[in-house]
């Protein structure tokens, strides 16, 4: 009898641990959990076929997460890597495995993946790899080429948040690296700045008081006059000295008060 070599050896055995999945609904947590188990015995086309359409079916966004922390997505991307081996050594898909392949995909689509997570199951690397290794015209190739922009963009993204986030960090170590004295001197800028334009504007509503008195003290002189020329016409000597003395006094008297804001401005 001959004697089986290594290699004969491990695709025999290969095929013995080969387990075979029914179509089921994944629900709760224990059942994901022995589905996952299943994973990586799951050789043949139709046990891989059934295992990704069981995986579209599930409802619940929060066993999802449990898959990828149960490293489901890790065993997705080595099928991925089987089959850009096969395509890559010269063989064409069946529809079959290319229907694996896009479950695989869609399922990546459904699933909310950081990049973390990208990262850890190198599915987008399998991903790429397998669309690359595909022809042109290929539907599936599409799909590759499709998710692999879309996770570009959001690593472009992410990239983008850090640099702000890091940007913030510097502008404010360096507003920490001030010395006191300069914050203290800064801040005093700005409160002489601020008092200097309290002052102008202080001093202006001062100048429109001012202007408004002095308009009202003319009016008042030519109202007083007025009535002085009034009284003159009626010829009377102690009225006409009587006005002249007040219409004096009140001359003077805002003679000094234009001196005064004169001198104050």
């Amino acid at each position: 009898m001959k004697k089986k070599t290594k290699k004969e050896k491990k695709q025999y055995s290969t095929q013995e641990d080969s387990i075979e999945i029914s179509i089921e609904f994944i629900t709760a947590v224990p059942q994901l959990k022995e589905f996952v188990k299943k994973l990586p015995k799951c050789h043949t086309i139709s046990s891989r076929l059934t295992a990704t359409k069981n995986l579209l079916g599930i409802k619940n966004k929060e066993l999802y997460q449990k898959f990828i922390e149960l490293k489901g997505l890790s065993i997705l991307s080595n099928w991925l890597k089987e089959y850009k081996k096969s395509v890559a050594s010269g063989n064409d898909l069946t529809l079959d495995e290319e229907s694996i392949n896009g479950n695989i995909i869609e399922l990546c689509q459904t699933i909310h993946l950081s990049i973390n997570d990208l990262k850890n199951s190198k599915i987008g690397k399998s991903i790429n790899s397998l669309g690359k290794a595909l022809p042109a015209d290929s539907s599936l190739r599409k799909k590759c080429e499709d998710i692999i922009a879309k996770w570009k963009q959001m690593l472009e993204e992410e990239d983008d948040e850090k640099e702000e986030e890091n940007n913030a960090e510097v502008a404010q170590l360096q507003i920490n690296n001030i010395p006191e004295g300069e914050i203290n001197y800064g801040a005093n800028i700005n409160n002489n700045n601020f008092l200097n334009n309290k002052t102008k504007r202080n001093s202006h509503n001062s100048n429109m008081l001012s202007n408004i008195n002095i308009n009202t003290n003319a009016t008042n002189i030519n109202l007083n006059a007025t009535n002085i020329a009034n009284k003159i016409n009626t010829f009377n000597p102690i009225i006409i000295k009587k006005y002249v003395k007040n219409s004096t006094n009140i001359f003077f008297s805002l003679l000094s008060k234009i001196s005064k804001n004169v001198f104050s401005l």
